[in-house]
């Protein structure tokens, strides 16, 4: 491997990784109706599934970065890819909700290898800064799945039926794969040959913790995952149910609202040269508060409609662009020498927060926007208050 990566042949190689996630998420949003019926149960359950997808990304958080520390991260990634492009593919032959809950958690174990590899590689190679703006730019790939992928996966729905929208997955991961197996060079100059050591294990999750700065992004970083999945889980049933919305249109809706979240993203790796990490995550949590607060202010108005519930959405997903990627590197910076298991730990950690919120709003799904409305409020004004309480007593490396 080069002493001197390239910055731009590490962004292109793995932006295949950052599309697969929000393929397996947003992409099945318009096809949430069409599943329901075709397996002959009720939309609840459907978001029950993408929960249990959750589920299986936060808990396999914990296995792929010790793996990655201890194997190096391309054996990883390409076994997660397998499984992933595996798990698509036989989710589109299911023919009840509990074998989608089954092939949706294994898929979720796959889609948390290409998040967890995705950020160990940068960590690995570059700095917080860089880092920093590297994350940004990456988080914009992943910014525009969810703006192109709800679109085709409502045609196809509409055109073929719910299974589509699985082979599309699958036939995406094929593609990723390749480009990981012939560009993606190994980026772990040493391999921690205790790095599965229980007890090293133990130790190491144990120093991430208690590591103040660590602990003030992960906050942060919660706060914002909340909002992110309360969105995932409840705009679906909202726009399809409440507002009678067709799959294939809510598709485009959805790219709508996708719209601001891709171009904070676009501007978010300049902003951060600018401003430095934490003012951008300033930023991002007062937009998103500011969206959060207008959804619930519009509700408990009676203001139901397709643009109070889709304009605030989007200036919330704004914020969330812009503080994701600062606030991931702030959290790796003090771990360059065990990048895996630190982002394993704050990947397990931020997806078992989404996982409970999915399959919480699942749960109580009502007919109605509100759960969906206080969740994304509340976890608006947790990650700002995080960051107003714990920031100022935060220090940060810059290497």
């Amino acid at each position: 491997m080069s002493d001197t990566p390239s910055y731009y042949r590490t962004f292109y190689t793995l932006s295949g990784l950052a599309i697969l996630s929000p393929l397996a998420i947003d992409g099945f949003l318009p096809a949430l109706n069409s599943a329901a019926v075709g397996l002959n149960t009720d939309v609840g359950q459907i978001m029950v599934a993408l929960g249990i997808l959750t589920v299986g990304s936060g808990f396999a958080q914990l296995i792929h970065g010790p793996l990655s520390d201890r194997y190096g991260r391309k054996p990883v990634i390409v076994i997660g890819l397998l499984l992933y492009i595996l798990s698509a593919g036989m989710s589109a032959f299911v023919v009840n909700v509990e074998q989608l809950f089954v092939l949706r958690f294994f898929q979720g174990i796959a889609v948390a290898s290409t998040m967890i590899i995705m950020r160990s590689v940068v960590r690995d190679l570059f700095g917080v800064k860089e880092g920093a703006k590297l994350f940004a730019n990456l988080f914009m790939v992943l910014a525009i799945m969810p703006l192109i992928g709800p679109i085709i996966a409502g045609h196809l729905t509409v055109w073929f039926g719910w299974q589509a929208v699985f082979f599309l997955m699958a036939g995406t991961g094929v593609i990723v794969l390749l480009v990981i197996i012939f560009f993606l060079e190994e980026s772990l100059q040493a391999k921690d040959m205790r790095a599965m050591t229980p007890s090293v294990l133990a130790v190491s999750f144990a120093e991430i913790i208690t590591d103040r700065t660590f602990v003030t992004f992960l906050l942060i970083g919660m706060g914002a995952y909340s909002g992110l999945y309360a969105i995932l889980a409840g705009i679906a049933p909202v726009m399809t149910g409440v507002l009678g919305q067709s799959a294939d249109v809510f598709g485009y809706q959805f790219a709508a609202i996708m719209t601001g979240h891709l171009i904070a993203a676009a501007f978010a790796g300049k902003i951060v040269e600018r401003l430095g990490v934490k003012k951008i995550i300033l930023l991002g949590t007062i937009f998103s508060i500011i969206g959060g607060l207008m959804l619930l202010g519009l509700t408990l108005m009676g203001i139901t409609t397709i643009y109070s519930i889709l304009i605030p959405i989007a200036i919330h997903l704004a914020g969330f662009a812009l503080t994701m990627p600062a606030m991931t590197a702030g959290a790796l910076s003090n771990f360059r020498h065990m990048a895996g298991r630190a982002t394993s730990l704050l990947g397990f950690l931020q997806q078992g927060t989404g996982a409970l919120v999915t399959i919480t709003l699942g749960l109580t799904a009502d007919g109605t926007q509100m759960p969906m409305v206080f969740a994304l409020a509340g976890a608006s004004v947790f990650a700002f208050l995080a960051f107003v309480i714990l920031i100022p007593r935060t220090t940060l490396k810059t290497d």
